[in-house]
């Protein structure tokens, strides 16, 4: 039987997490290695690309921008063992108010509220992605995995039926995982990092109270995640596919 774990270990990326395990308000559980959240794809070695294709992977989506995929190409970009999409989430220039003014998780969270408010298309075009016949499994993914990556999570689980809290903490997971990479690269840039811990990282770069103003948001302004993707015109019956194809 295949082992399931939250976090898969990878030599070429930090942060490819598993959406499945997770208990649902109704008690069901989101079903493992349907889909999957992670940060650059960039460095995946043959193996970390054979792991992820035997999972029965057939869908990669790249949320990054142009520039991005230039510097950093996702090794799958040209694959022919599973669909490769790039769905810009931040777009060219920058939405007005992204980012807002400010520091840790006002910052942050406000940042979240804007690319909701004003990158509903390609929000729904991702979420319209996932839920289409023939999609999953499927990875999406950004460059760090927290940002971008966190929203699309954050609405996937809400779909499902997974409760804030344990979406919040599914979000701010993130900082277990890239806090390593993320003092090594300020080490060489010759910053004295001692003492730094993941929490520290957290509250800079993933704070919980970011992901709870997001939903918060969506809450106030729409209604809640499921009017939110139904305004952006994400199909009920899609909707309905996605949660299926989620929950065992």
């Amino acid at each position: 039987m295949t082992n399931l774990k939250r976090h898969l270990d990878l030599a070429g990326a930090d942060n490819i997490r598993d959406l499945g395990g997770y208990t649902t308000a109704a008690g069901r559980q989101t079903r493992w290695q349907v889909l999957l959240r992670a940060d650059s794809l960039h460095q995946l070695t043959p193996n970390d690309q054979r792991q992820l294709l035997d999972l029965g992977l057939r869908t990669v989506i790249d949320l990054r921008r142009n520039r991005e995929l230039a510097a950093t190409p996702d090794v799958f970009a040209a694959s022919t063992a599973l669909r490769y999409l790039n769905i810009d989430m931040i777009g060219t220039p920058d939405p007005e108010g992204y980012p807002p003014p400010g520091e840790g998780a006002p910052m942050v969270g406000g940042s979240y509220c804007v690319l909701l408010d004003r990158r509903r298309e390609a929000i729904r075009q991702v979420l319209a992605t996932l839920a289409a016949p023939g999609t999953l499994p499927a990875l999406f993914h950004c460059a760090g995995g927290a940002d971008r990556t966190g929203i699309i999570a954050a609405l996937v689980l809400a779909l499902a039926g997974v409760p804030q809290e344990v979406i919040v903490e599914d979000y701010a997971l993130t900082a277990r995982y890239l806090t390593a990479a993320y003092c090594r690269e300020q080490e060489r840039a010759g910053k004295d990092m001692s003492g730094y811990t993941w929490k520290d990282y957290q509250r800079e770069n993933c704070p919980p109270q970011a992901m709870e103003m997001a939903l918060q948001h969506l809450r106030a302004c729409y209604g809640g995640v499921r009017e939110y993707v139904d305004a952006i015109g994400v199909r009920a019956e899609a909707v309905e596919r996605l949660r299926a194809s989620m929950l065992g």
